[in-house]
């Protein structure tokens, strides 16, 4: 996160996260970004337009916000699985389960196409704020680390820059996301076997 919000339960203050949740949930409603108000946002997060203000400098750093949001909170659930002694391959299925979910609540990703795509919505400044938020990727780093560990120790991959293993299961969660958006395309090949190819191509990769 870009600001110092305090010290809520999970990091966030109740007021900060009832906007991101709102933010969400507009998302997923299938609300136009370019167009998307402050005041809508706290109307959906049940406060004050005011209130927005006092955390935030504009609507593109809330949106900013959110998308971190969502992604730190699905790699806290990764990070729980590795506490518990989950394997490479149980966490890199649980992954892919997760953008299953999202797929289906963001409409096949529609809406961050719509923000590297939108030519109005980075108009706006939201390209700057997605720019000062690219350092905050310690916790990303963190956890490519300690799956590499963990695969490593079980003799599943080999390759030990944590840059390149984020590399490639990156790209193939990349892969897999297109497969969920545009299934159409790949009527021959089941889920059950994209899945496996994804966690295939991904030891192959770090071998």
């Amino acid at each position: 996160m870009e600001k110092d919000f305090g010290s809520g339960k999970d990091g966030y203050p109740p007021k900060v996260k009832a906007m991101y949740e709102a933010v969400l949930e507009l998302f997923a409603s299938g609300r136009e970004l370019s167009t998307l108000k402050v005041s809508e946002i706290t109307k959906a997060a049940g406060i004050g337009k005011g209130t927005a203000y006092g955390y935030f400098s504009s609507k593109e750093e809330i949106i900013v916000g959110a998308i971190e949001y969502e992604g730190v909170r699905h790699l806290y659930m990764i990070m729980e699985l590795i506490e518990s002694g989950k394997s490479f391959r149980d966490i890199i299925f649980k992954g892919m389960d997760m953008m299953e979910k999202s797929n289906q609540r963001y409409q096949g990703f529609a809406f961050l196409e719509k923000v590297m795509k939108d030519d109005t919505i980075m108009g706006s400044g939201l390209w700057e704020v997605l720019e000062r938020h690219r350092g905050n990727c310690g916790l990303v780093r963190g956890l490519t680390g300690r799956l590499l560990k963990m695969a490593a120790e079980h003799g599943q991959i080999q390759e030990t820059d944590s840059y390149k293993v984020w590399g490639a299961i990156l790209s193939q969660f990349v892969f897999y996301g297109f497969y969920l958006t545009h299934r159409k395309m790949f009527l021959e090949v089941g889920e059950d076997e994209a899945r496996e190819m994804v966690y295939g191509n991904i030891l192959k990769l770090l071998q």
